[in-house]
């Protein structure tokens, strides 16, 4: 069925184009740089302090000599799709004076395929919308574009908003301002561009965005798929039975096939570090994080950004797949807005996935891609975990480690999204009543 279009007035294409003035001034601000001494540490404890000259120095001389942002600028233009809306955030529990200001930013790639879905892509932190620049043509061109699908491959219309604050949204001004009202902007936004009904997917904190989504949005956001999700051991109040089940699995150590409950030995043997770990371990994230005064260095030092940047992606440094100029990208994505808004954001999005995200089961299908854990990370969450806070209909193991699927493993990403929600369809877990968009192009 195809939807009645909506007005489209208030969505405007976009693309990228910072001053050159800004870009100037990013010039005089590497090179007016002053780098801090650090101690000699062995080679195996040179991590421990936080980013280490080593690491850095090189990627700043590139910055500095080789670095050309009108290059990426370009490249970004010509593969995402842009556009910008204004939401009126007054929906949203915010200040009438804040709701003509927030546009919206965010790429929209229709797809052709006969059956498309649409697919909202949440990013998080630090990744930003260019997260998804790698697996947005081959999920909404699925027959051209590898890894290519037969002619009945199910296609998505992607939409991959920038979280206000990030890329090139602005910034809303409310200490309030966090998951739940980022997952309203985003449900918002969906139902402007005419998709009553989608699915989403989101990792690390997108997924916390997913997960508001599913608690809050279930009649519009019909089904998520995620990767490797950070939550907590199932509380006994919430899912007596998955709690149960784990624990049985603990105490007979999985040596009893029919007693696992699809737990791994893996899962057990790593289960016993996890419980005693709290949930996400950003140096961002803490309580005692006071977002303002750190945004005075980062706002003012394009290497104190990158530092911060590093220190935050190391884990996935180890997979050999970042140049110098991904780096440096993903950098620039916090360095053009500033950082503070992003900081702001990242507490109160801490204190709300302690406080809201781990309360109430959710009946909104799940689907799950559980990588395997770089050296650096933390203990990760066991699969199984997800049956006490959600319905886990599809969960699929890999060995194959990574950080963030969609750009460390975007071939697995890819085919994992098509064949989740592909299965939830066949299985009618997944019944979409409507479908269509607003034309934009």
């Amino acid at each position: 069925m195809t939807l009645p279009k909506v007005a489209t007035e208030a969505i405007e294409t976009y693309q990228m184009h910072v001053s050159t003035r800004y870009l100037d001034l990013t010039k005089k601000k590497l090179e007016l740089t002053r780098l801090p001494r650090e101690l000699d540490l062995p080679e195996e404890r040179r991590w421990e302090y936080g980013t280490p000259k080593k690491a850095l120095e090189p990627i700043v001389d590139f910055w500095m000599e080789e670095y050309d942002w009108r290059v990426q600028e370009t490249n970004f233009n010509n593969c995402l799709p842009q556009f910008r809306t204004a939401i009126n955030l007054d929906e949203h529990s915010l200040s009438k004076e804040e709701q003509s200001k927030t546009r919206i930013h965010f790429a929209h790639k229709r797809s052709s395929a006969p059956r498309a879905l649409p697919l909202l892509f949440c990013h998080g932190w630090p990744p930003s919308f260019t997260e998804v620049m790698k697996i947005i043509e081959p999920l909404s061109d699925p027959i051209s574009t590898p890894p290519r699908g037969s002619q009945d491959a199910l296609g998505f219309h992607v939409v991959a908003p920038s979280i206000p604050g990030f890329g090139f949204s602005d910034a809303v001004h409310s200490e309030s301002f966090g998951l739940r009202k980022t997952a309203e902007i985003f449900d918002t936004l969906m139902k402007r561009l005419g998709y009553q009904e989608y699915v989403a997917y989101g990792g690390d904190w997108g997924f916390k965005i997913c997960r508001m989504l599913a608690l809050h949005h279930q009649s519009s956001c019909r089904a998520i798929y995620t990767n490797s999700p950070d939550m907590p051991l199932p509380a006994f109040r919430v899912a007596p039975v998955t709690y149960l089940k784990y624990h049985i699995a603990r105490l007979t150590k999985g040596r009893i096939s029919f007693l696992r409950f699809g737990y791994t030995l893996a899962d057990i043997s790593a289960s016993g570090g996890r419980r005693k770990q709290r949930l996400s371990t950003t140096p961002f994230e803490d309580q005692s994080f006071r977002p303002q005064t750190t945004a005075y260095s980062l706002c003012d030092s394009p290497i104190g950004l990158l530092a911060n940047m590093l220190d935050a992606i190391r884990p996935s440094l180890a997979l050999k797949q970042w140049s110098n100029t991904d780096i440096l990208n993903w950098t620039m994505m916090h360095w053009l807005p500033g950082p503070e808004a992003a900081l702001r954001w990242l507490r109160q999005s801490s204190r709300e996935a302690r406080k809201d995200c781990w309360n109430h089961y959710s009946p909104t299908p799940l689907g799950i891609s559980s990588f395997g854990r770089l050296a650096e990370e933390q203990i990760r969450s066991p699969p199984p975990w997800a049956e006490g806070w959600q319905r886990l209909c599809w969960l699929r193991r890999h060995e194959r480690a990574a950080k963030w699927p969609a750009w460390d493993a975007p071939e697995e990403t890819v085919i994992d999204i098509r064949e989740c929600f592909g299965e939830m369809i066949e299985q009618r877990l997944l019944v979409f009543e409507q479908a269509g968009a607003t034309e934009v192009d």
